[in-house]
């Protein structure tokens, strides 16, 4: 029996491209809204890998009759900011499952052998490189997976009511063009092979539509806003002024020669050399003309477009080497100064969880088929733990333990979720070891 989904797909195929699947996979791809979005991908996508900026647009200049090079300095704070953000939240603690045993303990051998804390990472790459990043969960050889599907290669497509009905994967290689195309039933694989337009596989569809992660985008629900739009002019800004004020401080330390009166020769001042004499009647001059560099006007304005930057961007300023002192502050102190940091990492965790739990809802239908099932209390009872990676003091953090663990208030494996310098793994066998030692030693006794 078909979705509801399905059903509108057809009828959308039906009615806008003539009843003809193929048609609806070009059309749909090459539309203007899709290929508008797709633009802006690759737009940010070359900002960030070719140093497509802005100032290097910036025209070369002519001085004393000859074609100087402009300076065209490039700022690569973006990266920054995205690498910062990315490994603030997941870099140093991924994410992890509580719940009921019964489920977490069957989730993490799933998220254990399917790599997810990697997949992960890349998902929140893409979410705030890009303001969205597209998952498709499957299962292969028994194992389930996910496939991180790369932002400029996806074409989702939406209903009226801004439901998914539809996703298309669009990649050109080798001069052919494929197109994976995922419905709520069927995988279709096409490519153009030859000229035309072919179907080269079909398959079943074991989890449906491909994750969507979004960020909040308030001109369109269906597609996410890329942060970097809300600072790269401030970047523009800065590398322009920052070029501009080098060409400036070169003219100001050289000047322009400039002669005031009447020459006694014809012989020309030669564009370059030292030591050159001008014989000049009584009341000629030669001096060089340079306009005034304004050190503390240029500070100024540098050091406010970069601080916009880092409020904008919700960056501590202690991370592009600001002048803050960390060293030896209390840890109110700390969270002080990474509280916009902090906002930006819960805002990208409740965006990811939106996925997540389609993710989990995915993953729960794939083990059901596997005869792994769960009842709806326990599956709802799980929980996204996020850990951002603050600078805490090991000294703090034990003491904190010790007292915790006198009240009786935790358990050992939490203390090694908690304690970074401890492998978990390696620890809690090391621990259930000794223990099985100790009760063999009091057996023989």
């Amino acid at each position: 029996m078909k979705g509801i989904d399905y059903m509108q797909l057809e009828q959308l195929i039906r009615e806008k491209y003539d009843g003809s699947f193929k048609k609806f996979v070009t059309q749909e791809v090459h539309s203007v809204p899709q290929q508008h979005h797709i633009r802006e991908i690759v737009a940010i996508k070359e900002y960030l890998g070719e140093n497509k900026h802005k100032i290097k647009q910036r025209p070369d200049e002519t001085f004393n009759g000859v074609t100087l090079k402009t300076e065209k300095i490039v700022l690569n704070y973006a990266k920054t900011i995205i690498k910062f953000s990315v490994n603030f939240l997941l870099g140093k603690n991924p994410v992890s499952l509580s719940g009921s045993e019964n489920v977490i303990d069957k989730l993490n051998k799933v998220y254990k052998r399917g790599k997810y804390h990697k997949t992960d990472y890349r998902i929140l790459n893409d979410l705030i490189r890009y303001g969205e990043s597209f998952e498709y969960v499957y299962m292969k050889d028994g194992k389930i997976l996910s496939q991180v599907i790369d932002p400029s290669e996806a074409y989702p497509v939406y209903n009226h009511e801004n439901v998914m009905i539809a996703f298309i994967q669009a990649y050109n290689s080798d001069a052919i063009d494929y197109y994976n195309v995922f419905t709520d039933e069927k995988v279709y694989k096409y490519d153009n092979y030859g000229g035309d337009l072919r179907k080269v596989e079909e398959s079943v569809n074991l989890s449906g539509m491909p994750v969507h992660y979004k960020t909040e985008n308030e001109m369109d629900k269906t597609r996410g806003y890329a942060e970097i739009n809300d600072y790269i002019d401030i970047l523009d800004s800065m590398e322009s002024l920052l070029s501009k004020s080098f060409d400036g401080y070169y003219r100001h330390i050289m000047g322009t020669p400039v002669v005031i009166g009447q020459p006694l020769t014809d012989a020309q001042l030669p564009k370059h050399g030292n030591g050159v004499g001008l014989n000049l009647d009584d009341d000629s001059d030669f001096k060089y003309v340079a306009n005034p560099f304004s050190h503390s006007a240029f500070k100024e304005l540098y050091g406010t477009l970069r601080n916009a930057l880092m409020d904008i961007s919700q960056l501590p300023n202690v991370v592009l080497n600001g002048t803050t002192e960390i060293s030896n502050v209390a840890e109110v102190a700390v969270e002080a100064i990474y509280t916009l940091a902090l906002i930006k990492a819960n805002m990208n965790s409740k965006y990811l969880e939106d996925g997540f739990e389609q993710r989990l809802d995915k993953i729960r239908g794939i083990l059901a088929m596997q005869d792994v099932t769960f009842n709806d209390d326990e599956f709802d009872s799980v929980r996204f733990v996020f850990s951002p990676s603050m600078p805490k003091s090991d000294k703090e953090i034990v003491e904190s333990i010790e007292k915790l663990r006198e009240l009786d208030a935790i358990s050992i494996e939490s203390i090694m979720d908690n304690v970074s310098f401890i492998d978990k793994v390696q620890e809690m066998e090391r621990i259930i070891e000794e223990h099985s030692n100790v009760n063999v030693n009091q057996g023989n006794s």
